[in-house]
């Protein structure tokens, strides 16, 4: 884990930008992110004051920030009109879950060994613990379109982020199983971000103790 100074001006240089974002929502009347700002500012202080319990790293807590970042900043239109080559949805699910990944896998790296069983099954329950934290998303997303409806943001469905379709149309949709597609995008790019975490953190463990082993010898 870093140092608490350095994790805590990451933390605080967050919420700034938070509340940067939430102001913004709502002086361009994009107000539904205002919600996304303070849910935002929610988890990323709850993930900070557990940092002691779950080995927070710095470059982790960056990560997870920008997850978060690239969410809000679909306050400035990018769902609407990505500004890379891919869908703007695709990215922050995939980079979101990639962070996630990483924090998982620092929190239960501890319990590695030298037995390749043993390490395979805790990599599987960091892939799960990661989805199962994609799937709480969706959850979110889906009570919210319940609730409120479309419109833009976390907790409504469609509007410039999902979809330009209305919300008479989506409720059509949603009948005959259309409302999958998006969701099932959703969860493939939260599979893929996680994996790629995964296995970029599992191949930078074994270096790091392939290079232990070699200044030990």
């Amino acid at each position: 884990m870093q140092s608490n100074k350095s994790l805590t001006t990451v933390y605080i240089l967050s919420i700034l930008l938070f509340v940067f974002f939430s102001l913004y929502a709502y002086f361009f009347n994009v107000k539904d992110y205002i919600n996304d700002s303070i849910i935002a500012i929610f988890l990323i202080s709850l993930v900070y004051f557990l940092k002691k319990h779950i080995n927070l790293y710095n470059y982790s807590f960056i990560l997870l920030i920008l997850g978060i970042i690239s969410h809000l900043s679909g306050v400035f239109g990018f769902y609407s009109s990505s500004p890379l080559p891919i869908q703007y949805d695709h990215f922050t699910h995939f980079l979101g879950l990639f962070a996630v990944s990483i924090m998982f896998f620092n929190f239960l790296k501890r319990f590695f060994s030298e037995n390749k069983a043993n390490n395979f099954l805790i990599i599987i329950i960091i892939l799960l613990a990661s989805l199962g934290v994609g799937s709480l998303i969706e959850e979110t997303e889906f009570l919210g379109f319940l609730k409120f409806g479309t419109g833009e943001g976390l907790l409504k469905f469609g509007g410039l982020g999902d979809t330009s379709l209305n919300e008479g149309i989506l409720r059509d949709i949603d009948i005959i199983g259309g409302g999958w597609i998006n969701t099932m995008w959703d969860l493939t790019y939260n599979s893929l971000g996680a994996l790629f975490g995964i296995i970029f953190m599992y191949l930078v463990y074994l270096y790091k103790k392939d290079d232990q082993k070699s200044k030990t010898l």
